[in-house]
């Protein structure tokens, strides 16, 4: 009886922090082939600041901290959270990097010289504004699969993921 209370209890937080209702985006894996066509399109390098808005389990988030860039990922998973910072622990990333629990629309981006979204398109709408708004000029943004209708794409990457092309933004 108690193994069937700890399987329902673990099934509830599994379902209770994972389903998709009332956040920007579901979790969707990105292969790592694409992971780096991303990092490279951006041109991240060991003086940018990244932020990855909806950070899943922390792929964007490694793959700019192993390129020496300061990188902040933003997740409402509890679970994919803590995966994510035990992780960076593992990989020896997390002096600089690291994963916050909170609402992408509630953080201050204001720091970032690239911004990673692989969110949804209504997600991306509602975002430009709080990115039009908070970011620096040059500041890059790449979008996976989905677009900024009110920007100018200044780099496109066709391969991109299942969902639809990489594209770069560039804040003006």
């Amino acid at each position: 009886m108690e193994i069937v209370a700890v399987i329902l209890l673990v099934l509830y937080v599994v379902f209770r922090y994972t389903w998709y209702e009332g956040r920007n985006a579901p979790f969707v894996p990105t292969e790592a082939a694409d992971v780096e066509r991303v990092m490279n399109l951006a041109e991240v390098g060991d003086t940018d600041i990244v932020y990855d808005l909806g950070s899943g389990d922390g792929r964007y988030v490694m793959a700019a901290g192993m390129r020496g860039a300061k990188a902040v990922g933003i997740e409402l998973d509890l679970l994919r959270v803590l995966y994510s910072r035990f992780w960076l622990w593992v990989m020896r990333l997390s002096n600089h990097t690291k994963i916050i629990r909170d609402d992408i629309f509630d953080v201050d981006l204001s720091e970032a010289t690239v911004v990673i979204c692989y969110l949804l398109q209504e997600t991306n709408d509602k975002l430009q504004e709080k990115l039009i708004k908070e970011l620096k000029p040059g500041t890059r943004i790449v979008s996976v699969a989905f677009e900024f209708d009110e920007w100018q794409v200044e780099k496109i990457d066709h391969r991109g993921v299942i969902y639809g092309p990489l594209r770069l933004y560039v804040n003006k």
